[in-house]
Formats: C-alpha cells, sequence, structure tokens
C-alpha cells in the first residue's frame, strides 16, 4: 500500500520514484576527488561497450542514464561479476563520469500530466480488453479480430495521436494493455501507469521493486505482471493498490521476462534468469537456476504449483581451470506462456540449457496440465544445445556442446485454421518456424526456415496469426556466429497456416545512416501484430511499418527515432524497437520505442497513433 500513490496529490514525481526503493534511505557516499574514473573504465570496461560485445551499451548510451541506474548494475544488476572489483567510491565515480551527472542531482524534473476527469469508467475483468496481455487474447496470436476501422484504404492518413515519455528510460520493453478507458503499461523504473487511453494522462502509478518489462494482465479487477527482481505482482485495477507481492523462484538471479497469463482463477508467471551473464567468469560454478513456470490464485496469491523445465543440478565436472560445473540447468521460460482451456492445457516455450548435460526440455514446447502443473508431452525443435555467457567469451565455463543457442523466445501461438484442426505455431532464433499438433502430443505438421538463424538471429519476440497466415518477423542481426544456415532473410514474411508455404517474403529497405552512434539494421526482432487486411511490425532501425496483408507491400512507415514533445513534459525520444509489438485497440495502435541493449538505440516512448490524430 506505501508504494502507491495517488495521481491527484501529486506534485512531481520524487527522485525515490525514478531510483527505486533501493536507493531510498541509503548513505549516499561522494567519490573521492583523486579515483581516476577515466582510467577505472577504460581498464575494466571500455573494450566491451566501445563495441567489442555486442550485447553492451555503447558508451553514448550512458549519457542518457541516471548514474544511479549504472551503479545498480554494478552492485546487484547484469554487471555486478564486474563490479566486484572495484570499491563503492569507484562505482559511484564510474557511474557520474559516464553520464555525467552527480548522483545527487539526478533525479528527473518532470512536469506531471495528471487526469482531470472525474468518474470515469475503470476497467474491472478481462472482458473489458480491447487487448489484454502479450497476445492480445490467451492463444496468443497478436491479432485483433475486432473491426478498428483500419484498412489499407486508409492507412496512409495514420497520424501520431500522441506520446508519453517514461522520465530517465532508454528503453521501453514493456507492452500495453488496452481498455476503451485506460492503458496499462509498466516501465524500466519499475513504475506501472494508468494512463488515460485518449489523452495519456496519469490516473495512478505504482511503484515496484524493478524493472517490468513484460504485458500485465487483467483478470478479476487485478492487474497481474512480473518483474526484474524475480517477484510477481497482484494490483487493483482501478486505484493501483499492491493485493499481494510474491518471490516466485529461489535463484537471486531469477527474473520475470516474459508476460503473466491468467484464466477465471489462476495465473502463471514464466521464469527466466540472467545466470549466463556470470557463468562467463573462469572462477563461477555454473550453473544452478533452471526454468519454471509457477502459478499463483489470483484472489489470494497463495501458490498452486511450480514447475520446472529440468532436473535439479547437481556435480558434473571440472573446468579446465578447476572450477566444478553443475547440471542440468537453464531451459529458462522467456516469453509469456499460452493457454489452451479446452485441452486443460499451458504452453510454454523454452531457451538453451546453461550448462553440460543439455536435456530433452530446452529449445522446446512444453504442454503443462493447469491444474496441477503437471508435464504431459514435450516436442523439442533442436537437441543438445547447452550454451552461456563464455562460450562468447571462450572461457573455460562454456559448455561441451557450445551452443548453438537457439531459443525460442517467441510465445506459442494457438491457431483455428478453416479446416478445424487446430495448430501450435512457434518461431525461434535458429530461423525456423513449426506447426505442432497440439491433439498428438506436439507432434510436428510442417516446418519451414524462415532466415539464417543464429544467437540474434531468426524469430525472436513473437509472431501473428489471422487463422489464415503466419506473419514472421525475421531479425538476422549479423553477427559472428558460426550456427546460421544459408542466406540471412531480415524482414517480413508471410506463411500458409495449413502448409507452411510461403505467402510473400518482404526486405525492409535499408535507412541506416552510414555515420551512427548505434546499432542501425532492417532486421525484426520484435513481436509481430495484425488485424483485418493489415500487419504491422517495428524494426531495429527504428521504422515503424504497416504493411498489406495479402501482398506484403509496405503501406505506411514513420520514423520513430525522431524526437517528439510527450504529453507528460518529458524529453521523447524514440529509438530501435526491440521486443514489444504493436497493440491494435480503440482504433489506435499504440506502439514503444527504444531499446538500449546490444549497443542498440535508446529511446523512451509509448507511442499512439490515429487516423485523425486527435
Amino acid at each position: 500500500m506505501a508504494n502507491n500513490r495517488r495521481i491527484g496529490v501529486l506534485q512531481g514525481l520524487r527522485s525515490a520514484t525514478l531510483l527505486g526503493l533501493w536507493f531510498t534511505n541509503m548513505v549516499i557516499v561522494q567519490a573521492e576527488e583523486s579515483i581516476d574514473a577515466g582510467k577505472i573504465f577504460q581498464t575494466n570496461c571500455a573494450a566491451c561497450h566501445s563495441g567489442a560485445l555486442l550485447e553492451a551499451p555503447k558508451v553514448e548510451a550512458f549519457k542518457l542514464y541516471p548514474p544511479e541506474r549504472i551503479v545498480k548494475a554494478l552492485e546487484s544488476g547484469l554487471m555486478s561479476t564486474a563490479g566486484m572489483a572495484l570499491s563503492r567510491e569507484e562505482k559511484y565515480a564510474v557511474a557520474e563520469f559516464l553520464s555525467g551527472k552527480k548522483i545527487a542531482e539526478s533525479s528527473a524534473k518532470v512536469t506531471a500530466y495528471t487526469c482531470k476527469r472525474a468518474g470515469i469508467d475503470m476497467p474491472r475483468d478481462a472482458a473489458d480488453s480491447v487487448w489484454n496481455g502479450w497476445g492480445g487474447k490467451t492463444a496468443n496470436r497478436r491479432h485483433q479480430d475486432k473491426d478498428q476501422g483500419l484498412s489499407p484504404d486508409n492507412v496512409a492518413a495514420l497520424k501520431l495521436k500522441w506520446a508519453f515519455a517514461f522520465p530517465e528510460a532508454t528503453r521501453v520493453r514493456a507492452q500495453p494493455v488496452v481498455t476503451q478507458n485506460i492503458v496499462y503499461v509498466g516501465s524500466q523504473a519499475g513504475i506501472v501507469y494508468a494512463l488515460d487511453a485518449q489523452t495519456g494522462c496519469v490516473h495512478w502509478e505504482y511503484k515496484a521493486k524493478a524493472e517490468v518489462r513484460g504485458a500485465l494482465f487483467l483478470q478479476q479487477n487485478t492487474l497481474l505482471f512480473g518483474d526484474l527482481d524475480g517477484n510477481a505482482y497482484a494490483l487493483d485495477a482501478q486505484s493501483g493498490e499492491l493485493n499481494w507481492r510474491k518471490k516466485v523462484h529461489s535463484s537471486p538471479l531469477a527474473v520475470v521476462t516474459g508476460s503473466v497469463i491468467a484464466d477465471e482463477n489462476k495465473v502463471y508467471v514464466p521464469v527466466s534468469s540472467l545466470e549466463i551473464i556470470p557463468a562467463a567468469r573462469v572462477d563461477y560454478e555454473c550453473c544452478s537456476f533452471r526454468g519454471a513456470v509457477v502459478s499463483f490464485e489470483i484472489k489470494t496469491g497463495k501458490k498452486v504449483w511450480t514447475t520446472y523445465t529440468v532436473d535439479e543440478p547437481k556435480p558434473t565436472y571440472k573446468t579446465s581451470a578447476g572450477t566444478q560445473q553443475h547440471g542440468p540447468s537453464g531451459a529458462p521460460v522467456w516469453s509469456g506462456p499460452t493457454l489452451d482451456v479446452k485441452r486443460n492445457l499451458l504452453y510454454a516455450t523454452t531457451g538453451q540449457n546453461y550448462s553440460t548435460p543439455a536435456t530433452g526440455t530446452s529449445d522446446a514446447v512444453l504442454a503443462m496440465d493447469l491444474s496441477s502443473g503437471e508435464i504431459k508431452w514435450v516436442t523439442q525443435v533442436t537437441k543438445g544445445d547447452a550454451w552461456n555467457g563464455a562460450c562468447s567469451r571462450k572461457t573455460p565455463n562454456c559448455p561441451k556442446e557450445d551452443g548453438p543457442d537457439f531459443d525460442i523466445g517467441a510465445s506459442a501461438m494457438l491457431t483455428s485454421p478453416e479446416n478445424g484442426k487446430q495448430l501450435l505455431v512457434i518461431g525461434q532464433k535458429g530461423g525456423m518456424v513449426y506447426a505442432l499438433d497440439p491433439d498428438a502430443k506436439g507432434e510436428i505438421v510442417w516446418q519451414q526456415r524462415v532466415g539464417s538463424g543464429g544467437t540474434m538471429g531468426g524469430v525472436h519476440w513473437g509472431m501473428s496469426s489471422d487463422n489464415h497466415k503466419v506473419y514472421v518477423g525475421v531479425s538476422d542481426l549479423p553477427t559472428n556466429n558460426p550456427y546460421i544456415v544459408g542466406e540471412p532473410r531480415p524482414g517480413l514474411h508471410s506463411l500458409d497456416l495449413l502448409s507452411g508455404k510461403f505467402v510473400w517474403r518482404t526486405a525492409l529497405p535499408n535507412v541506416c545512416p552510414k555515420e551512427r552512434k548505434f546499432l542501425c539494421f532492417p532486421g525484426i526482432s520484435a513481436a509481430v501484430s495484425s488485424s483485418a487486411d493489415l500487419v504491422y511490425a517495428g524494426s531495429l532501425d527504428g521504422m515503424f511499418r504497416i504493411f498489406s496483408a495479402d501482398t506484403g507491400e509496405i503501406l505506411w512507415q514513420y520514423d520513430t527515432k525522431l524526437a517528439v514533445n510527450s504529453i507528460n513534459g518529458v524529453k521523447g525520444f524514440g529509438g530501435a524497437i526491440e521486443a514489444d509489438g504493436p497493440v491494435i485497440a480503440n482504433g489506435n495502435i499504440y506502439l514503444s520505442s527504444g531499446y538500449d541493449k546490444w549497443g542498440e538505440i535508446p529511446g523512451n516512448l509509448l507511442m499512439v497513433f490515429s487516423l485523425d490524430g486527435k
């Protein structure tokens, strides 16, 4: 309750809101003048952040960071293993050096844009939503069935209606949930906002303990979601007050990146982890995390069941450096699960194992009983996949299998073709798309290669289907990856749902400047969405495009990297569209823009487009 603050009395966003609870009561230690922060950075960090390590944010991006975020990353976040060698004073000095801002002076000066409308009808249940959760509905097809007034004949008239800029953010990773009146969305700072769907004004906000990456799910007057510290939450949808918060996993490196999903009584939370990062250290005993899906009662937060994707790890062998290894491990669940109430099943897709031995449940679809969590069947599409950060750095902790790191990061889609025979469709980083038979324990019906695949290739975060065709975005970002197969095909592809044959393939024009600070590439990593006769996709170069569902022709495009005046008074700028897909609701299109990992283009926007711009 204490974290919830009614916007009606908000005069400005306080620094504690932006920095997180970890910093509220901290005694600020000023960096000593004798510390040479530039030298520390050059010695310990510059090689990776100057472009040698693809996943590391570029130096230029740190100017957009609040210094407290850098300190947190070095102390307890993604860079905690690198930060172990630094004192608190050195971490503060490096953070201030990189951001160009003093820690005590970094709080954002934000103009609060609060709602003045009284008596608005706040949503209560899933039936009130126009787009709920990650996939719009529990089948995760990412298709808007309702007529939204958008057609190939009028999309050229689309204009930016309003844009909400998240304070001190460099990435927007939480896809919005939209009802008739309210847009619910999380943020990098961990703040969950209830925005007015028409104007973007703020009805209420709630501060979670860490970044909220996935889409929220609305059920039983309750907003359900997870955070990057491995917590699951239930909020009152009307007030934003906390109903309950639960830890989802015993591992300190567990995170909730995928979106939760719920039926009438239970919420299902996917669990992944960041253990592949410290695994790169020579002295790290790899690995102990195992992927999971956890079920909680919506009303009480009581845990119903936990299903792990691999057995409990045990000691296996020692590396050439003498470090003890453990296995099996990994098989994280990066994406949101898919509900199949008809068969009483939940479908979860998994990533690679983190250590030897590779198991039969990595890079697979797992069908779990909704009531008990029991695994009813498994379909594995890539065998022998064990990989962690040590493999890209050629250090001893790389598993014996050494890749290929072909995660299934996209949610499975439960489709209903016109022949009446349902198909479960998945795509993976290896560049393949598969259709499975849910009535035959996941037997593969057809498979199709859509790209060369790789650690940054293939299908990343999601496809779409209108029950006739499958619309597939392909990244195929160039890397020095030994596992690619054939020619890269970044762009948008359409497959016939019944046969898997190509209907059309559209390569995207390269609009990236020759001279640039950040990675820019015309591939599609973010999830794809569709509505009647239209397909919507954002790309790594920051372009948002709408295509003809019949031909793949580009009908409309918008450069989200352009600076905009946000409705909440924060400087707004877009960037790479990396994970979240477009949401089609209320005749509008809701799109997030900006992603600072992998050296990509940072940004802080939730953008809303409409035909009249009003």
